[in-house]
């Protein structure tokens, strides 16, 4: 049984999906009739059909009717909890499986940095069997681009909202060469043509057309389609409210609801017509139309009179039920193959002559309703074997050829196109390349040497004289803001990373392109050298119109722990982006973590309650603090005539100051100005930090894992 959350209870039903086209088909039945808990929502009853190779299926109805849901399904796709199993040619549907299938979602989701033949060239790297050589892969590469049509923007970007690319059905295009590079028995689309133009959408549909004509199964989902574009269709189904009000021949619709009742008017589109009907605008007594706000009330009885606005109502609900019900009856001992234009011949005859002997005049062509695109009307309803408790969906696709292309179960090419070392190197590359804007982002660099020059303007050359406690409390305040500075913006750029690719990396994980360990590590990889660089940037700047320690091994301790620093403080910004996913509840969850790491960072608050103190020791910003405070003071002194107060008040007396040191200098550690000691070794602090490092990027993975499957994107 298929169930979504939301809604109250639902009907009883259950999803069968069986394709066939090989050595027989498979039927995988849901269990028995069973009650969903009740805040759960069934979305499709009782539906099945059959589509065969070099044919174009579409499902049609309105919005919320079933469409994409059903085609998620049979694309395995759905994040829905379903009940029972499906199964193609006997055996259930798996990961490989779905590897040998196409299927393109609503929105195209591609990198819009990447050009056109770099998404299908890495997409080919990734999905062909790995016992294909270079030249095979780059030459189905060159295949797919010329077979779309795609040569004249093969080197543009994709593009986005931000950044001018290829137009709205190029786009489209590529998603689909995405999917026609491994060469799919079924090619799935959920809504190919919405957002195109006309002209658009018919060249796509045509291009479609092409692709059912070389033995590929074609099902897709459209809304509204012109009469020109719906000419291309072989099947339809048409869906209202989850129930399957037409299965059939795509060229029969309009002499089906004829039959029943429901003509199309002349000069509409029968596509319109039968989408009035899906949503319960029906033609009543003296062809007025009524709504019963749904098109399964419209299916009922038919030739029932009724007067008046709430006798049309009636009338229209009472016309509703008969064409469900005509339906039903019609396809029981029809099997799944749909209503014929064969079997019309005789039902049209015989309407023929009965307009005839009531005074009208059938049409020419034998069919009924719309306007001279009348060819293209539509879709007839089928011989579906419906069941209370099963519903038989049946995709007919090149089961042969999907059997044959998919390797022997447990074997590895049955899992990867690449290897994990391959996966990799692959992704390290196009994470680069998908991020070369970023990289070169003059904004980025502008906010970054400002920054660093106005922290070493108002900070000029604190640490070359340290000449008291005040000093060193000034050369401390500046380390502090290095570190929190750098912390706030590693956290909050990584902040967004996972989120923008989120979808992105469920879809190439369902397409079984890469291991999510080999995306993770490419994307750490690749991430780590502008990671280390913009830090190491304005460390470099800062340091020396500081006038920070002139020692050789201060200055690369300093610079290598600003960037263990930064790395932990991004892997916390990776790990919240991660788990949450949501952006704005992100920056919620961030903006919390990073003041309150801040505040118990020890620079701010001294005198931090007992019970809130713990928050010390799991703050990055305090153990950072700590290990940059040991580089810069470690051994070093000052006259104990400049001892006033510090962090820790300090003795407050410069003439006991003295006499504690009789050569009247004081360490900076023997007078107590910060609260760690900062003569002693940086190997607790440099510990933590990195066990605090590992401990997150595992979490960053783990949260990922479970955030891709399915449980976690519900």
């Amino acid at each position: 049984m298929l169930v979504l959350p939301g809604g109250g209870p639902s009907q009883v039903g259950a999803l069968l999906t069986k394709c066939k086209g090989g050595a027989g088909g498979t039927d995988v039945e849901a269990p028995k009739q069973q009650v969903p808990p009740p805040k759960e929502r069934q979305v499709l009853f009782n539906i099945s059909g059959e589509v065969t190779p070099g044919e174009v299926l579409a499902l049609m109805g309105p919005s919320g009717g079933g469409k994409t849901s059903l085609l998620t399904l049979l694309g395995g796709r759905s994040t829905a909890r379903l009940g029972g199993t499906i199964a193609f040619n006997g055996a259930k549907m798996t990961k490989a499986t779905k590897r040998k299938m196409g299927y393109v979602s609503q929105d195209d989701l591609l990198y819009a940095e990447l050009t056109v033949y770099e998404t299908l060239y890495f997409a080919a790297l990734l999905r062909l069997p790995r016992s294909w050589s270079r030249a095979d892969k780059l030459s189905r590469v060159e295949m797919v681009v010329e077979g779309l049509g795609l040569e004249r923007c093969r080197d543009t970007i994709i593009g986005s909202h931000m950044m001018r690319g290829v137009s709205g059905g190029e786009r489209k295009r590529v998603s689909i060469g995405h999917e026609l590079l491994i060469n799919p028995s079924i090619l799935l689309l959920d809504e190919p043509t919405s957002g195109l133009d006309s002209t658009t959408a018919l060249r796509l549909m045509h291009t479609l057309r092409t692709l059912a004509s070389g033995g590929r199964t074609i099902v897709t989902s459209i809304h509204q389609p012109s009469s020109r574009l719906y000419r291309q269709m072989d099947k339809l189904m048409l869906l209202s409210e989850g129930r399957c009000m037409y299965y059939g021949d795509a060229q029969s619709v309009a002499t089906w609801f004829k039959l029943l009742g429901q003509p199309c008017p002349f000069g509409t589109n029968i596509a319109d017509h039968i989408l009035d009907l899906a949503n319960g605008d029906v033609l009543v007594g003296g062809g007025n139309s009524a709504s019963v706000g749904s098109g399964l009330d419209v299916l009922g009885g038919l030739g029932l009179g009724a007067d008046g606005a709430e006798g049309a109502a009636t009338t229209a609900r009472s016309v509703h039920q008969s064409l469900d019900a005509a339906f039903e009856q019609r396809k029981i001992g029809r099997g799944r193959g749909g209503v014929r234009a064969s079997d019309l011949e005789a039902m049209a005859a015989a309407a023929d002559a009965a307009e005839r002997a009531a005074g009208g005049t059938p049409r020419k062509d034998g069919r009924y309703g719309g306007d001279g695109d009348s060819e293209d009307a539509g879709a007839s309803s089928g011989d579906q074997a419906l069941s209370a408790t099963a519903v038989k969906v049946e995709v007919a696709a090149a089961g042969e050829e999907l059997a044959e292309s998919a390797p022997a179960p447990g074997g590895e090419e049955s899992k990867w196109g690449a290897t994990w070392f391959d996966q990799i190197k692959i992704l390290v590359i196009r994470c680069v390349k998908t991020r070369r804007f970023q990289s070169l982002s003059t904004q980025k660099y502008i906010q970054l040497i400002g920054v660093a020059l106005l922290a070493g303007m108002f900070w000029w050359q604190i640490g070359a004289d340290l000449h008291s406690s005040q000093a060193a409390l000034d050369v401390g305040g500046l380390l502090f803001f290095i570190e929190l500075f750098m912390g706030f913006a590693s956290l909050f750029a990584a902040l967004f990373t996972f989120p923008s690719e989120f979808q992105m990396l469920v879809k190439e994980r369902q397409s079984g392109m890469y291991r999510l360990s080999a995306f993770y590590v490419a994307r750490t990889v690749s991430d780590l050298p502008m990671d280390c660089f913009l830090p190491s940037l304005f460390t470099w700047i800062v340091y020396f119109m500081a006038g920070l320690r002139l020692n050789a091994g201060a200055f690369f301790a300093n610079w290598a722990s600003v960037i263990l620093i930064v790395l932990t403080s991004q892997s916390m910004g990776l790990l919240i982006g991660a788990t949450v996913i949501n952006p704005q509840n992100g920056q919620t969850i961030a903006t919390i973590f990073m003041l309150s790491t801040m505040l118990v960072g020890g620079y701010y608050v001294r005198g931090i309650p007992v019970w809130i103190s713990w928050l010390k020791y799991v703050s990055f910003i305090y153990w950072g603090w700590n290990l940059l405070l040991k580089i810069e003071f470690s051994n070093r002194a000052f006259p104990c005539s400049g001892i006033d107060g510090g962090v820790n008040g300090g003795s407050g007396n410069s003439t006991l100051a003295a006499a504690l040191s009789p050569s009247g200098v004081c360490s900076v550690g023997s007078a107590n100005i910060f609260e760690v000691d900062v003569d002693a070794p940086v190997t607790k602090e440099v510990c933590i930090l990195i066990a605090m490092l590992i401990f997150l990027r595992l979490c960053i993975y783990y949260a990922l894992q479970y955030k891709t499957t399915f449980k976690g994107r519900n």
